[in-house]
């Protein structure tokens, strides 16, 4: 009954997010131009409600077009980075010492994210998967330790103990004794991770590591268009704006169902 009480509670501050999420999935096919479309000079006003870039492509097209790439990737290394953390941070509550296990991850624990973006980026080039590895290095030790902490109690409670004893195997326990103890908690966890790993490719789209044309994401719009802004203010602000939106509701959001989930 409380995870759908959480639920309730935090559903109006996730209309924006599911909103823009909308836009993300389905925007190319209500996009009225193409993504490389040149439809006027550049930093015109008007045609559409936001005008031209610095090529003379149509904004809303960009916008509409750009939104896949910058929450399907933090998506994907998200459900990765919750995967593997929740693992290790099972196995380390489980084993009588987890020192080994905490301080490897420490290790990567203490670089930032963006910093570990740009080195892979200028090793193997701003490709899909290097945002992926790059979001999966900074995320996975932050959720492996928090998965411990969690677990710590559930792995060593009474019901995981009889359940030794009558000999069930180690996955049947992890699946049916183990996880549905800790999917509030670590659905809490993915959420602030999600929006972290949202900013990073934002990031990185705005420092210009973002795959090249045709691709288009939110991030690299800002960039681009930044320099024309006296011009046409809404190239660069529209994206900037469909960024806001989606990430400032998600962690309203996923703040409360933090403290929904732990109450």
């Amino acid at each position: 009954p409380a995870l759908p009480a959480a639920i309730a509670a935090v559903r109006p501050a996730a209309r924006p997010s599911a909103a823009v999420l909308f836009i993300a999935a389905f925007g190319p096919l209500l996009a009225p131009h193409g993504a490389t479309d040149v439809i006027a000079l550049p930093y015109q006003p008007d045609p559409g409600p936001f005008g031209t870039d610095r090529l003379g492509r149509d904004v809303l097209s960009r916008i509409l077009h750009g939104g896949r790439a910058i929450v399907l990737i933090p998506l994907l290394a998200t459900i990765a980075a919750t995967a593997v953390g929740t693992l290790l941070g099972i196995i380390a509550a489980a084993l009588p010492r987890d020192d080994l296990i905490m301080r490897l991850l420490d290790l990567f624990a203490v670089l930032p994210a963006l910093l570990v973006a740009l080195v892979l980026f200028h090793g193997f080039g701003a490709r899909p998967w290097v945002l992926v590895l790059a979001i999966l290095v900074s995320s996975v030790p932050f959720t492996a330790r928090y998965a411990r902490a969690a677990a710590h109690s559930v792995v060593n409670g009474p019901w995981v103990e009889q359940a030794r004893a009558i000999g069930e195997p180690p996955l049947a326990i992890l699946v049916h004794d183990v996880l549905p103890n800790l999917a509030r908690p670590l659905c809490a966890d993915a959420g602030l991770r999600f929006i972290g790993a949202i900013y990073l490719v934002a990031a990185a789209g705005f420092l210009g590591f973002s795959p090249p044309p045709p691709a288009v994401d939110w991030g690299s719009m800002i960039a681009a268009n930044i320099d024309g802004a006296a011009l046409n203010a809404w190239a660069a602000v529209a994206p900037a704006l469909m960024i806001l939106l989606l990430t400032v509701p998600a962690n309203l959001l996923a703040d409360r169902f933090a403290r929904r989930a732990s109450a």
